[in-house]
């Protein structure tokens, strides 16, 4: 069986055939939310696949939007396995004080995941000197979602104890190629990011496409795609749902 580890099937893009999409393969997926409208879909689609689990948060982009569902999406936490999608945008978000308002935030629901010990599937794109400095004050599980910074970061992601998670851009994207080949299947997850973040450019993603990664990882540590698979299968099932 597959994981994807971050998904959006909650959004209008699969409004047409999420069931087909849902039930393509033999998959896990949680589905990440990033306000109080994807947060209550979510928990409804958990409800109705059995291979579906929610993932309740607040996405840092909407931090001048949306202030006012932060504190409602924090209660929604308490319905949920997995807090996600959280985390820092430093390169939608420019301004100072929202940045700093974003890391207010982020500590939010880092305080309900180790209260509630609950593993954080995070979004980061710039600041991640901000969020590595913010870790450490939280015993949390977590996961980087579509990591896309540099080895030397990755490793200190490992070094707190994180996961890092590949979409199957991975398939066309060098860069990440190159992390992949530096991290050990221990730390790795899978995802797809869907609709985004797909094998070729401006085609919809979808869950199954994990099995395109899977195929790049055997391909790049050149082991089995089986036993890339089992492996990721045992990170999530010892490391995210323990």
């Amino acid at each position: 069986m597959y994981i994807d580890v971050h998904a959006h099937i909650d959004s209008k893009e699969f409004d047409q055939d999420r069931d087909a999409i849902v039930n393509e393969c033999e998959i896990t997926i949680v589905n990440a939310g990033v306000d109080l409208e994807s947060n209550l879909k979510g928990l409804e689609l958990e409800k109705k696949y059995k291979n579906v689990i929610a993932a309740v948060g607040f996405h840092p982009e909407f931090i001048k939007d949306k202030e006012n569902e932060i504190e409602k999406c924090l209660e929604l936490t308490n319905n949920a396995k997995i807090i996600s999608e959280i985390g820092l945008d430093y390169y939608w978000i420019k301004d100072s004080e929202l940045r700093k308002n974003q890391i207010k935030v982020l500590s939010l629901f880092l305080e309900r995941a180790e209260k509630h010990r609950k593993t954080s599937i995070i979004h980061i794109r710039g600041g991640i000197n901000d969020l590595l400095t913010l870790l450490p004050s939280y015993k949390v599980r977590f996961v980087i979602h579509a990591y896309e910074g540099s080895i030397r970061d990755a490793k200190r992601i490992l070094d707190l104890g994180g996961l890092i998670s590949v979409p199957p851009v991975l398939i066309r994207d060098k860069y990440r190629q190159e992390i992949v080949k530096e991290i050990d299947l221990d730390y790795l997850m899978t995802e797809t990011d869907s609709p985004f973040l797909g094998p070729e450019k401006y085609v919809r993603n979808k869950p199954c496409n994990v099995s395109l990664t899977i195929k790049k990882i055997s391909e790049l540590k050149k082991i089995e795609e089986k036993e890339v698979i089992q492996r990721i299968r045992k990170n999530f099932r010892e490391k995210i749902l323990p």
